[in-house]
């Protein structure tokens, strides 16, 4: 559904009549047909079927722009326009849009991470990204919310990857691509308003400066107050603060063309607070008491007899007893009914989802700077050099409750500090040369090159354990603080070389040499209490690869195989030791490796009179050593479980039933599950299942009209809407951590405008989101093992506005 086949674009190709195919696009043929030829004549039918054509859509998945319809893997893009018409302001708005996307929240509204066919990354995990995004082809993460502004596209490229993009990623990529200065002058300028005092004003200008340099300057400022009630301190949690500011200047020569852009946003307000979803005495699913050092009953080899059970520490009667060091749960508990942590969670279920009990002030404190700059030199009429150049800088500081619960059961720094918090910084840089071209009489497609990239990640977590109690039950604060190093450095060539004028064969390879290393600084536990001074690494070196076969049955119609094979690093936790024959060590986990098969079709032309685009994938996927997080005891660990599997298919379908009416879908199906569930995290066994983060059933739709008003305008209509199956938010609800579903939900939005007003250059728009003001929970933390807790993020409340926009372009 992310694909627009409007008549309207400017960037158009004809196709041809009905293509020949199989049976299901006949059948498809024939229900589009007799949907559009309803209500109109035959003359009409044949007039449209003339005239209208599908949109050609632009994609640079293979690093050179190409037709979307020509590359053999799983892709799907939103260009400008589609993101505004969609109202995509956050990562989080993208999955409606894209099918089989997820975009998970673990313990903040800022704690976002993309999952593709089940490959995501877990909270607190040291563990690089499976999915990973791209800002003007330069690797960028870190945590932050990224504003979507001034942007030329969005592409999501599904599967493995690692032959063409720098880094190795295991699930997919997310390409940024933000828009270039142009030779012309225009920008534009739009405001918003809407409930929560949402205020947003961005803008852009183009200002061509000569006939070969240009510069663009872009923003976004937008303020809302939070949706989210903290019924501990009464404050508004949800809110945001944002400012952001981004400049381009680009030089077009004859053979030279460079392009630059440098980005910086401060991102502040407060993040959406954890809920406690369950709570229980024993980790078995169907109740009783773990007395200390019994084993679990679900999982004999993991001794429990450490871990902290809430309901016990918390026993009814004891909230009175903790006012001495914590006197506003003894308030909290005689205005809502509760005296231990029972008692709690059972006053608190009747309240909505948009109620929590936070006892830090979920403050977040983001500076993000990007800077990027390509250099494209044309050597010849075959023959291109490009240098692309990186720097990414990300600072963040994070206030989060993460247990959901006015009880100090883990917390942020000490029992006094309201605002402590975690700090992560992450600082990326990154070098690619790459030579493309065009041989042998242009039937072959080639590019090769060096990739350098370095990654610092400093890590600041401050920790106390039962603060409320007198006499510091369970020890003092301590904080792990320590630098995690990734220095990656590769060779790569992909060429696709045409063996007829139908058929084309595809061949990737890229060979990696990573090391990875970890440094504790002094202020870290281990190295004030188990001496972790020196510097520990860990070296690398492995393949990635893709080989894919493409035919074109018709000019509407291609089909093709892929197979791609990909890992992504292993690494340390910060968080866990190993004590061996030789000394205390950090505790590491190894890479993991995936490989897959792809099928898929492709078609966009005509089915009967309608101009459609339709791409379907289907895929199988396996993954070894899989990177999985477990929250045990005081810590996070990532250890490595043995083998999982994923299979499923995607559609993305557009039609163009009338020159004024568009439809879509798009659908998602996932079978993810561990084939070899056994996992060993520092010294422990555990059996994972279910696979988190893959429901089984994700799809959308839409419908867009637009019709022209004479003397008016140009009134325009979309309906949105998403469905999502049920999913985990552990991968261990089948043994220690039971209670991590997230049930299904569905949202619909709306959104209706009126363009060139009264033949102006203004337009106004009105949109709601999750009309039927659904209540959703979209992301967790499973502290099961930490705090025999698990808490919940919730999805957002319904929200409308009106939008005000003046193009000068």
């Amino acid at each position: 559904m992310s694909h627009s086949t409007s008549a309207r674009s400017p960037q158009t190709r004809p196709v041809g009549q009905r293509p020949s195919g199989t049976a299901l696009l006949t059948l498809t043929c024939l229900v589009a047909s007799a949907v559009s030829d309803f209500g109109s004549s035959a003359v009409r039918a044949q007039e449209r079927e003339n005239t209208m054509v599908v949109e050609e859509v632009l994609v640079t998945a293979r690093r050179r722009s190409e037709s979307l319809q020509d590359v053999p893997i799983a892709v799907s893009s939103l260009n400008s326009e589609q993101i505004r018409q969609r109202g995509i302001q956050t990562e989080a708005d993208l999955q409606a849009s894209v099918p089989g996307l997820m975009v998970r929240v673990t313990n903040s509204s800022n704690q976002l991470n993309y999952a593709l066919r089940g490959q995501t990354v877990d909270s607190f995990s040291n563990s690089q990204p499976a999915v990973l995004a791209y800002v003007n082809e330069v690797q960028a993460g870190g945590v932050t919310t990224s504003s979507f502004f001034d942007l030329e596209s969005v592409q999501v490229v599904k599967g493995p990857q690692g032959t063409l993009f720098g880094r190795n990623a295991t699930g997919g990529a997310v390409l940024y691509q933000t828009k270039t200065p142009t030779s012309e002058f225009g920008g534009y300028l739009r405001g918003g308003l809407g409930n929560y005092s949402n205020q947003q004003l961005e803008g852009a200008i183009n200002v061509p400066l000569s006939d070969t340099w240009a510069v663009r300057v872009a923003g976004l400022l937008r303020e809302r107050d939070g949706w989210q009630k903290n019924l501990y301190n009464g404050d508004d949690l949800a809110s945001i603060d944002t400012e952001n500011v981004r400049l381009s200047i680009g030089y077009t020569g004859d053979k030279l063309q460079n392009q630059f852009a440098a980005y910086y946003g401060d991102h502040g307000g407060k993040t959406e607070g954890l809920r406690v979803r369950n709570a229980y005495t024993c980790l078995v699913a169907g109740g009783g008491v773990c007395l200390q050092g019994e084993p679990n009953p679900n999982n004999p080899s993991v001794d429990v007899g450490d871990l902290l059970f809430a309901t016990e520490l918390y026993p009814e009667g004891s909230v009175a007893a903790l006012g001495a060091r914590n006197p506003q749960i003894v308030e909290l508990g005689a205005q809502y009914g509760f005296a231990g942590y029972a008692s709690y969670i059972e006053a608190t279920e009747s309240l909505g989802l948009d109620k929590v009990f936070n006892d830090q002030s979920n403050d977040s404190d983001i500076q993000h700077t990007l800077i990027t700059n390509s250099t494209t030199f044309e050597l010849s009429s075959g023959l291109t050099l490009k240098n692309i150049i990186g720097y990414n800088n990300v600072e963040s500081f994070q206030s989060t409750d993460v247990d959901g619960s006015p009880f100090f059961l883990l917390r942020m720094g000490d029992e006094t500090t309201l605002n402590a918090g975690y700090v992560y910084d992450t600082q990326q840089f990154s070098e690619e040369l790459q030579l493309s071209g065009q041989a042998l009489d242009d039937r072959l497609d080639f590019i090769f090159g060096v990739y350098y990239f370095n990654e610092t990640f400093t890590n600041r977590i401050p920790l106390k354990f039962i603060a409320d109690y007198q006499g510091d039950l369970f020890g003092p604060a301590f904080a792990y603080h320590a630098d995690i190093d990734d220095e990656s450095t590769s060779v790569f060539a992909q060429g696709t070389y045409s063996l007829s004028d139908n058929l084309n064969l595809t061949a990737g390879y890229r060979h990696t040499w990573e090391e990875v290393s970890i440094q504790h600084l002094p202020d870290d536990a281990y190295f004030q209490g188990a001496g972790l001074t020196g510097e520990f690494s860990q070296k690398v070196d492995r393949p990635s690869w893709l080989l894919s076969l493409d035919y074109r049955i018709s000019d509407e119609t291609m089909i093709y195989l892929a197979h791609r094979g990909s890992w992504r690093t292993g690494g340390y936790n910060v968080t866990s030791i190993n004590v061996t024959p030789d000394g205390v060590v950090p505790d590491s986990f190894k890479p993991e490796k995936t490989w897959d098969i792809e099928a898929g079709l492709k078609f966009a032309g005509m089915l009967g009179s309608v101009p459609s685009r339709i791409n379907l994938a289907i895929y199988h996927q396996t993954v070894e050593d899989a990177q999985k997080t477990v929250y045990l005891q005081i810590t996070s660990q990532t250890g490595n479980v043995g083998e999982a599997k994923v299979s499923g298919a995607e559609i993305d379908a557009t039609f163009n039933f009338t020159d004024w009416l568009e439809a879509g879908f798009g659908y998602a199906y996932t079978d993810a599950r561990y084939t070899d569930p056994q996992g060993d995290v520092i010294g422990y066994t555990f059996e994972f299942g279910p696979y988190a983060d893959a429901p089984k059933n994700m799809y959308s739709a839409y419908v867009a009209t637009r019709n022209m008003i004479a003397g008016v305008g140009e009134l325009t209509f979309r309906a949105d809407y998403y469905h999502t199956d049920e999913a985990f938010f552990s991968n261990l609800d089948d043994t220690i951590g039971p209670g991590t579903d997230l049930p299904e939900y569905d949202l619909l939005h709306f959104r209706v405008g009126l363009e060139n007003i009264f033949g102006s250059r203004v337009s106004t728009y009105g949109y709601i989101r999750n009309a039927t003001d659904e209540e959703y929970e979209r992301g967790g933390l499973p502290l099961a093992g930490v705090t025999a807790t698990n808490t919940t993020i919730t999805g957002e409340p319904r929200t409308y506005g009106l939008e005000f926009l003046y193009r000068f372009d």
